[in-house]
C-alpha cells in the first residue's frame, strides 16, 4: 500500500487522494487498456506486429525507471502530494496503453500457434501474479515498493530479451509463415466491414461472456477486496490464520491469482456448460458484487457498521 498508506495518508488520517486512489486507479487502468485493444484490433496498421510488442515493453521499462526514481528521491510531503498523485495516474495511463497494445498484439501472434496457446498466456499471467503475491516483503514500505518495482523492471527486461530469442526459433517461424499464408489466401490482411460483421455474428455471445466475466471481476478485484479487512471486534486479538502483515497479500492477491490459475488450467480439460449455455453462469456472476458489498467492505473515508455476511 505504498501509495494509499504511505503517500496519501497523513498521521493515520486518509486524505482525499487516499479515498479516491483505488477507484481512480481502476478507471485509469482499464479504459486506456481496453480502448487501445479495440483500436489495435479494428485498425490495420502496416508494419511488423512484433514491433507493437517490443516497443510497449521498452516504454514500460522506461516508465518503471521513472517510478523507481520517484520512490528513491521523492518522499511524502504536503507540497508534493498533488503533483505526485497526478504524475502517478499519468504513468498508470501510459503503462496501460502500452499493456493494451502489447496484450492484443501478443494474442494476435499466438493465434497462429496451436489452440492451447492463448489459454497458456492467461495461465502465465496468473502464475506471475502468484509469484509477486508470495514474495515476503520487508516491513519498510519504501523498501517494499522499491523491491516490487525493481522486480517488475527485471521481468520486463527478461521479456524483451526472450522475444529476441523467440523470433529466431524454427517453431515460431514455421507457425508465423503458416498463419501469413492462411491470411493471404482468405484476403484477411486488410479485413473489410463485412468480414468484421461476419466474425461478430458468429462470436458475439462468447465476446459478451468474456466482457462480462472481466467486468464483474474488475469491479470487485482489487478495489473492493483490498478494502475488505478481516472482521474483528474492537479490542479483540488478531484471529485470522494469516499473519496480519500478510493478510491482504494472501487473502486478496494470492487467493485471486491462485484460483484464476486453477480455473484456466481446468478449462483445458473441462468444458462445461456447453458454449450455447455458457452465458447463464456468466450472468449469475453479477451476484458476486452485492455479496462482497455485504461483507466487511470498508471504503476509505466511509463508515459502514453493519456486516451482514
Amino acid at each position: 500500500m505504498y501509495y494509499v498508506s504511505y503517500w496519501f495518508t497523513v498521521d493515520g488520517n486518509a486524505t482525499q487522494y487516499a479515498e479516491s486512489f483505488m477507484s481512480v486507479l481502476g478507471v485509469s487502468s482499464q479504459i486506456p487498456n481496453v480502448g487501445i485493444m479495440f483500436i489495435n484490433m479494428a485498425i490495420v496498421v502496416a508494419g511488423s506486429l512484433m514491433l507493437r510488442i517490443v516497443i510497449p515493453l521498452i516504454i514500460n521499462c522506461l516508465l518503471l525507471v521513472v517510478i523507481v526514481a520517484l520512490v528513491i528521491f521523492v518522499q511524502p510531503n504536503d507540497n508534493d502530494r498533488n503533483w505526485f498523485y497526478i504524475v502517478t495516474l499519468v504513468i498508470i495511463i501510459l503503462m496501460n496503453l502500452c499493456n493494451g497494445l502489447y496484450q492484443s498484439s501478443i494474442y494476435g501472434i499466438v493465434t497462429d500457434f496451436p489452440d492451447n496457446y492463448p489459454n497458456s498466456l492467461t495461465i502465465g499471467n496468473n502464475i506471475c501474479g502468484m509469484f509477486t503475491s508470495l514474495i515476503i516483503s520487508p516491513e519498510n514500505v519504501m523498501l517494499n515498493a522499491l523491491l516490487y518495482f525493481c522486480i517488475s523492471l527485471g521481468v520486463l527486461v527478461i521479456c524483451v530479451i526472450s522475444l529476441g530469442v523467440l523470433v529466431k526459433l524454427p517453431y515460431y517461424r514455421h507457425y508465423m509463415a503458416k498463419g501469413e499464408s492462411a491470411r493471404m489466401r482468405d484476403s484477411a490482411e486488410n479485413p473489410s466491414l463485412s468480414q468484421y460483421w461476419e466474425c461478430l455474428s458468429y462470436s458475439w455471445v462468447q465476446l459478451f461472456n468474456n466482457f462480462f466475466v472481466y467486468f464483474v471481476t474488475l469491479t470487485i478485484f482489487p478495489a473492493m477486496t483490498i478494502e475488505t479487512p478481516y472482521y474483528q471486534r474492537k479490542g479483540d486479538p488478531w484471529g485470522s490464520v494469516f499473519p496480519e502483515n500478510l493478510y491482504f497479500a494472501i487473502n486478496t492477491f494470492l487467493n485471486f491469482n491462485l484460483f484464476a490459475t486453477i480455473g484456466a488450467l481446468s478449462a483445458n480439460y473441462i468444458q462445461m456448460p456447453s458454449p450455447r449455455l455458457l452465458w447463464i453462469p456468466v450472468l449469475l456472476r453479477i451476484f458476486f458484487i452485492p455479496f462482497f458489498m455485504f461483507c466487511n467492505y470498508q471504503p476509505i473515508g466511509k463508515i459502514r457498521t453493519a456486516v451482514t455476511l
